[in-house]
């Protein structure tokens, strides 16, 4: 039972870790946010879902945060922030197309649709009560 708790307590706390190295990309995102007009918190959000809290393969061995598919299938990233940029730009793009509800940005961005703005969605509310931390970054930056 000991061994259980402890286990458990280690697993969250590294969960929790991970949830932080989120957060700390938040002047990344914020700064792609606003050069490409699109709103931090979906992408923050985004990262959050795709990434589970930066804790998958993609974004521990190819940079990739936010689930993003090139031709051979998930896209490999110099860097964690090279891929926020990214998913600014296809944000952009998806707003340009007059994609601008989470729904309709689902339908273009992945495969399960319903379960994924659902999920996003919530992980925007949970952001913007400051689940993560205070959003005063974000806040400011729009």
């Amino acid at each position: 039972m000991r061994s259980t708790i402890t286990i458990l307590s280690v697993i969250m706390l590294m969960c929790s870790a991970m949830a932080e190295t989120v957060t700390a990309l938040r002047p990344a995102i914020n700064e792609a946010a606003a050069k490409h007009g699109v709103d931090p918190v979906l992408m923050e959000a985004i990262i959050r879902h795709e990434s589970a809290n930066a804790t998958s393969y993609s974004a521990r061995r190819r940079n990739n945060l936010a689930g993003i598919m090139g031709r051979r299938g998930q896209r490999t990233y110099e860097s964690k922030e090279a891929c926020v940029n990214d998913l600014a730009q296809i944000l952009a793009k998806y707003r340009a197309k007059g994609r601008v509800t989470v729904a309709q940005i689902a339908r273009s961005y992945c495969s399960s649709h319903s379960a994924w703005t659902r999920h996003v969605n919530g992980l925007m509310g949970q952001i913007r009560k400051g689940k993560f931390g205070a959003l005063e970054e974000q806040q400011n930056a729009k």
